[in-house]
């Protein structure tokens, strides 16, 4: 079985059959078990302006000199041939590649089959973000929207995926369609010198509404409503949706298959997510108000949205009862549990509860210790969410089943 290999790119925007490009590409590449073997990553110059800076960090002064995606696509496609490619939002990353490849001169008459990251982990985990699910099963994600870490995470969730997802047909023929795919033969480039972002200070959110959309959850089922709302979301990061960009999410909808009484049902569910962020400390500030409202009026909504959003969410961190857990609920564990976290995480998401990072809509953290002070548990006690041992979530679990029995049997 041939081994894999895992591709994430940085762009200019969200849709390059407008004008948006390729900025920088990382690769990793794992073996037929999921071991890591190698690693390659450059920018690339897009002949044109550098775009979301905001979300990718890229300036423009670092692609001067960088290799036009021309000159390295001969490298990149020896590292993807005779391989599995994985991306998380795989549709995303696919488009860009095809385009790409079309550009440089390639014969390429679809798109490049992958195998989706994002889809997988949204049926056996809950979240689409990378940065939820890599949250939820301890994966290490240090520098979030850069083309390398972004692509040596998803391997590392690749390579638990394949150990969380169930048998099925449907995995099997991801695998075979992303295996048997023909990629098209060398063009004979000359392979130009990589280059690599410099190191810089990590990129900090700008704004409170920033933080709030960092934290966002966005659910990863249906596949094609999750690429849609990681989008809206990134398009949000800097507080206006440009004309352009709203163009773009249009494009996306059409490529999703998404009516417009659906993107206004999604508009409606993700302002609901971005108001539960918001009540972190049981009060919404005039400013905190304010910015929801810039926020619907981006999502195309009105202030009778936030209102009805804000009064839905209110209690979303209400201290665990008998019967705190819901369908869909949020549980996140953290520490060396006595039973294997992904045991926990594929019994809960079986059940009907999600798992992800630590937000202020996470209904309960589970904790080795409940007085821990690591990282993850300071950042729920901040936020409110309540931090619980193992065996008294083993209890709640167990009522919230029987709960789920008597209705069913009901």
């Amino acid at each position: 079985m041939p081994g894999f290999a895992v591709i994430d790119f940085e762009t200019t925007g969200l849709v390059p059959e407008r004008a948006d490009r390729v900025v920088e590409v990382g690769v990793v590449l794992l073996d037929s078990a999921g071991r890591r073997e190698e690693a390659w990553t450059t920018l690339v110059n897009p002949m044109r302006d550098v775009g979301a800076t905001h979300i990718h960090g890229i300036t423009g002064a670092e692609l001067l000199d960088a290799p036009r995606f021309e000159d390295v696509s001969d490298q990149l496609l020896e590292l993807v041939s005779n391989r599995v490619v994985v991306a998380h939002n795989a549709s995303f990353d696919m488009r860009f590649l095809h385009r790409e490849l079309g550009r440089a001169g390639y014969q390429i008459d679809q798109r490049p089959a992958a195998l989706c990251s994002m889809k997988w982990s949204g049926r056996v985990l809950g979240p689409a973000k990378l940065a939820h699910c890599c949250e939820a099963l301890g994966i290490p994600l240090d520098d979030a929207h850069t083309a390398l870490a972004d692509a040596e995470a998803t391997a590392q969730l690749l390579a638990r995926l394949m150990e969380l997802v169930p048998a099925s047909r449907e995995w099997d023929g991801d695998l075979e369609t992303a295996r048997s795919f023909i990629w098209p033969g060398s063009k004979g480039h000359v392979s130009a010198p990589l280059a690599r972002r410099s190191a810089g200070a990590a990129r900090l959110p700008s704004s409170w509404m920033a933080g709030v959309l960092s934290d966002a959850w966005v659910p990863g089922v249906p596949e094609d409503e999750a690429a849609y709302l990681v989008a809206l979301n990134n398009a949000l990061l800097d507080f206006h949706v440009s004309v352009t960009e709203g163009r773009e999410l249009v494009e996306i909808a059409q490529h999703s298959g998404l009516s417009r009484d659906r993107v206004t049902e999604l508009h409606q569910a993700h302002l609901r997510r971005l108001a539960a962020e918001a009540w972190s400390d049981g009060q919404i500030t005039a400013e905190e108000n304010a910015d929801l409202n810039a926020a619907a009026l981006c999502l195309g909504l009105a202030e009778d949205d936030v209102a009805a959003a804000l009064a839905e969410t209110r209690d979303v961190r209400a201290e665990p009862r008998e019967d705190f857990l819901r369908p869909s609920d949020r549980v996140v564990f953290t520490g060396t549990l006595a039973r294997e976290r992904d045991e926990w995480v594929a019994e809960i998401v079986a059940a009907g509860l999600a798992t992800g990072g630590v937000t202020k809509s996470t209904r309960v953290l589970v904790a080795a210790d409940p007085d821990s002070l690591s990282g993850k548990a300071a950042k729920a006690r901040g936020y409110g969410v309540p931090v619980i041992g193992e065996r008294a979530f083993a209890q709640y679990f167990e009522q919230y089943l029987a709960g789920r029995q008597e209705l069913a049997l009901g």
